[in-house]
């Protein structure tokens, strides 16, 4: 049976409710400046590991480094024509030890691109196919390099090579055009790796930063239907990414 106690008046029951109402108070604040504490630390750590990500990207492009391999086959032409005319053979102003250098530092950047992704691949779905891709890519790239290389020190001066120019072979005929063949293999692997690493870009911008910028990035829309393009926006990319990593 209820029994009202004439001890507590109005004013110490409004006192009570006003202190639970406090206590309440407090506790939504509390509950949500954890929140925004979270958000904001979720935050931080998408633009952390997109810089993270995109400032290997950007020093990774094997591009430069095919670029080099075609520039070397046209000057090899070039001292190989003047050879003819002249009968005098001049070596191209390349050095086996610097395109291997480069090459090593590029590859090396790669595969530092391909750590840092496996390490937050669980920040975007398909990022782990991703990163298995560009994996593949890479090892593409140096099955295709190592013939290079072993030419080189027959077609060029170095240090611990041939250092006497008339020692040098001369590419003609059927030797030219293999290495031109070797050349583009090479090239084409390294286009299809930047392309790969625009891709990674694209889809690390529209996954974390996207939101706050209300806009997408376009994925990248090649004119050969048959190329990769590692993005989550198009399933039957996803499959192709996925083949290829299989095969």
């Amino acid at each position: 049976m209820f029994c009202f106690d004439p001890t507590i008046n109005w004013s110490t029951i409004i006192q009570l409710v006003g202190f639970i109402v406090a206590i309440g108070v407090a506790i939504y604040q509390f509950t949500k400046q954890r929140q925004l504490q979270k958000e904001k630390h979720k935050i931080d750590l998408q633009f952390q590991v997109y810089e993270k990500i995109t400032t290997n990207i950007e020093i990774s492009s094997p591009t430069g480094v095919a670029t080099s391999f075609y520039m070397l086959f046209l000057a090899l032409e070039n001292a190989r024509d003047k050879l003819d005319k002249t009968g005098k053979y001049f070596s191209p102003p390349f050095h086996s030890e610097d395109l291997n250098s480069e090459f090593r530092r590029v590859h090396a950047n790669l595969w530092k691109v391909a750590a840092i992704l496996e390490k937050y691949e669980i920040i975007v779905p398909h990022l782990p196919l991703f990163r298995q891709a560009l994996a593949k890519k890479l090892r593409e790239l140096n099955d295709a390099y190592i013939p290079l290389i072993q030419i080189l020190p027959y077609v060029l001066l170095s240090e611990k090579g041939i250092n006497n120019t008339e020692n040098l072979i001369v590419l003609r005929n059927e030797d030219s055009i293999a290495f031109k063949e070797k050349v583009n293999t090479f090239s084409d692997i390294a286009y299809d790796l930047a392309g790969f690493l625009y891709d990674i870009q694209v889809e690390l911008q529209n996954a974390l930063l996207s939101p706050f910028f209300n806009r997408e990035l376009p994925v990248r829309n090649p004119n050969d239907k048959e190329t990769i393009v590692l993005t989550s926006r198009n399933k039957m990319m996803i499959q192709k990414a996925e083949q290829y990593v299989k095969e």
